[in-house]
């Protein structure tokens, strides 16, 4: 069959008025089309809705077919809470789903629970991506919760910028992160977290046994957070190969302490640090280089905020 075959062509209604015709037997479904150099993102959030979402449920069922969908791209559209509920009766317990890519589409907390029941009645799933919608702590908890502990197959979950807190992340690392099967990497970043979630992400690191790459970036860690990530990724025995910190605020004690992990025969597996952005200062930032042998006055390929030891990197800055 040909690229361009139209396999199941049906009409959609759109939210401006008028209707598109797509094709439902392709399997990747895109609605973020930004292809015309003249159309906004704003004029993508404003084109498809919920009532386009449960339109191409409806159409599959009048022909009595199921989705093909291996991958739905949905980012920037306002699907809100009702498109995700319309998502999870569509698609639960479909086998071919693989990427579902829901950034920046108003879905709230009610949103997230029907997430939440998609991810755990799709058995092939490997990627979600929910950032930019404000879940709250209440939208990680109950069915996002449970669908998270059901699921055996995810690979990758994007929780950037979802006002979890404190409370919704420990929800997540003191239920299902501890023991997710195939989890390798999470994605928390400006999330408001604080020094106090630390002990919730260290009892899940001292148990977690798939997760490979944590970003922590645009919080406000401070240095006592740092320092007790520190006992986490000992007690992870190395497990854990990227770790993102930078745009908090740990500053040269945080720091130095990350970076003597790093450096330590426990972090020799730590494939990459990124400490940028931490307030650590310029003399801070001298005194971490010369403890790693890395000094600025004597050292031709590390100028600049990548440290690389053999093949690792830690990145670094003064500001």
């Amino acid at each position: 069959m040909a690229a361009t075959d139209v396999v199941m062509p049906v009409s959609l209604p759109t939210n401006v008025g008028t209707r598109e015709t797509l094709d439902l037997g392709y399997p990747v479904l895109n609605l973020q089309k930004l292809e015309d150099p003249k159309v906004s993102i704003h004029a993508c959030a404003q084109k498809y809705g919920s009532q386009a979402i449960r339109s191409i449920f409806e159409k599959l069922e009048e022909r009595s077919a199921t989705s093909v969908f291996e991958e739905i791209n949905l980012s920037d559209n306002i699907i809100g809470d009702e498109g995700a509920k319309f998502l999870k009766e569509g698609l639960s317990g479909n086998g071919k789903l693989k990427r579902l890519l829901l950034p920046r589409t108003q879905i709230r907390s009610q949103g997230f629970q029907s997430i939440g029941s998609l991810v755990g009645n799709s058995p092939s799933l490997e990627m979600v991506v929910l950032s930019g919608n404000l879940g709250d702590a209440a939208g990680v908890d109950g069915e996002f919760k449970t669908g998270l502990s059901k699921s055996k197959s995810l690979k990758s979950l994007c929780l950037a910028a979802c006002r979890l807190g404190n409370e919704g992340v420990a929800t997540l690392c003191d239920g299902p992160l501890k023991t997710h099967p195939s989890l390798g990497h999470l994605s928390l970043n400006y999330n408001r977290l604080e020094n106090a979630v630390c002990e919730s992400i260290v009892k899940m690191l001292a148990v977690n046994q798939t997760l490979e790459y944590l970003e922590l970036c645009g919080n406000s860690i401070g240095p006592e957070g740092a320092e007790e990530l520190v006992k986490g990724l000992t007690a992870n025995k190395g497990k854990l190969r990227r770790l993102g910190l930078g745009q908090n605020e740990i500053r040269l004690r945080g720091a130095k302490a990350l970076s003597t992990h790093f450096m330590s025969p426990q972090g020799k597996t730590l494939e990459f640090l990124d400490l940028r952005h931490n307030r650590v200062t310029f003399p801070g930032v001298n005194e971490i280089r010369k403890m790693l042998k890395k000094p600025l006055d004597d050292d031709d390929h590390n100028k600049g905020w990548m440290i690389n030891i053999d093949e690792r990197q830690l990145m670094l800055n003064a500001f």
